[in-house]
């Protein structure tokens, strides 16, 4: 196959699976010969920009915000068609909400003849009514312009095709990948060095939490759980990971509760697994994921999970097999699946084992990125023939 110009377009690069697998289709494409562009707004984390490749052309669109902005939008839509035009790629792949729009629609003015859109998430779920029917209307006309869609989980796709969001045969299911091995091989005495807190892990239970301080996750929802929990189990003890702009909202809520030696608050870390390693219980309570990468991470450690069941997740996690799942908000929920592995070690070793013997080999970075690198070379193909 013949050098492909690609553009890649974000809404913002922060620490979170959609960005990262982002960088990781630019990075296979770049290093495959390809000629690779990733347009993204100025909301971006130092950490993910140091993972691009240094021959990604890496363009920032500075009125590309994740808010909706009329006039930002329509100004980001006209600085993508000047850039895209200019560039003339053979695909223009598109993530996240705001920028799978505006690039899309910015592609299809360009006479753009690939244009992909990955579903990261689901941007309408949980929504309230008004805002539900727009998101919707506004997917179902972006679809009349979209070759193809990208999935993480089967549950992205069932919900599209649900609501008539494209149709069956250009939806397709790739999963999110991420180096499966680097968790399961991670060691406790690894987070125990790295963490290098006053907080005394010996002889408690430990619960984590991965993800971005953010209202979907509902660190709020977990903390006040927790509370609840050590009334009953006080030898627990809280780590949560991640960064974000709530991050220091909840501090203050952990300081509030009086917790700041039940819960530790790590910013972001450059190796997660080494936090996860620690953990005998860890927790995924989003309103809105696409397949939580956390998750995936929680498992390929070896740990059992307490998920809110939102679309997809019954995928990989076995309620009673590898996790517990609750219904979304539900707290009393959430604290009974976190109290039941607490109180009784023969669940919690059961479901341990559960979650190690989960099956993630079709979540390899090597196996996503390669999917992705076929699924444009045989659409690129079949618009060549039908010229």
């Amino acid at each position: 196959m013949k050098k492909k110009k690609i553009i890649h377009i974000i809404t913002r690069l922060m620490n979170g699976g959609a960005d990262e697998n982002t960088v990781f289709s630019c990075n296979y494409s770049v290093q495959n010969g390809d000629d690779v562009t990733l347009f993204t707004g100025r909301e971006q984390d130092k950490e993910i920009l140091d993972k691009i490749d240094k021959k990604v052309n890496l363009i920032v669109i500075k009125n590309l915000i994740n808010e909706i902005h009329p006039v930002k939008d329509f100004l980001a839509l006209v600085e993508m068609k000047r850039k895209i035009k200019k560039i003339s790629p053979d695909v223009v792949h598109t993530h996240s909400s705001k920028a799978g729009v505006i690039g899309r629609f910015a592609a299809w003015l360009c006479n753009i003849k690939l244009i992909i859109h990955t579903i990261h998430s689901l941007p309408f779920v949980n929504e309230n009514f008004m805002k539900k029917k727009l998101y919707i209307f506004i997917e179902k006309i972006t679809s009349l312009i979209t070759n193809k869609f990208i999935n993480v989980s089967e549950g992205t796709k069932n919900i599209y095709l649900k609501y008539k969001i494209g149709t069956f045969s250009n939806h397709h299911v790739i999963f999110s990948g991420f180096d499966v091995d680097k968790f399961k091989n991670a060691k406790k005495h690894e987070g125990e060095n790295y963490l290098n807190t006053n907080i005394k892990l010996i002889s408690s239970k430990v619960i984590v939490r991965v993800g971005r301080f953010e209202k979907l996750k509902r660190y709020k929802e977990l903390i006040e759980t927790f509370n609840k929990i050590l009334e009953k189990f006080p030898n627990t003890i809280l780590i949560l990971v991640g960064d974000g702009e709530l991050l220091e909202e909840n501090k203050k809520l952990c300081k509030k509760l009086n917790l700041e030696n039940k819960i530790i608050f790590t910013g972001f870390v450059e190796c997660p697994e080494k936090i996860i390693a620690l953990s005998d219980i860890c927790v995924m309570n989003s309103e809105r994921e696409g397949l939580s990468r956390a998750m995936l991470q929680y498992l390929a450690s070896g740990k059992p999970v307490v998920c809110s069941n939102i679309y997809g997740v019954d995928e990989v996690i076995k309620n009673n097999i590898n996790g517990f799942l609750y219904e979304i908000g539900d707290k009393d929920g959430l604290y009974n699946a976190i109290s039941n592995l607490l109180n009784d070690s023969k669940i919690l070793s059961n479901l341990t084992n559960g979650a190690k013997n989960t099956d993630l080999s079709k979540w390899s970075i090597e196996l996503m990125v390669k999917k992705i690198d076929d699924l444009y070379n045989s659409e690129l193909s079949i618009n060549f023939q039908n010229r």
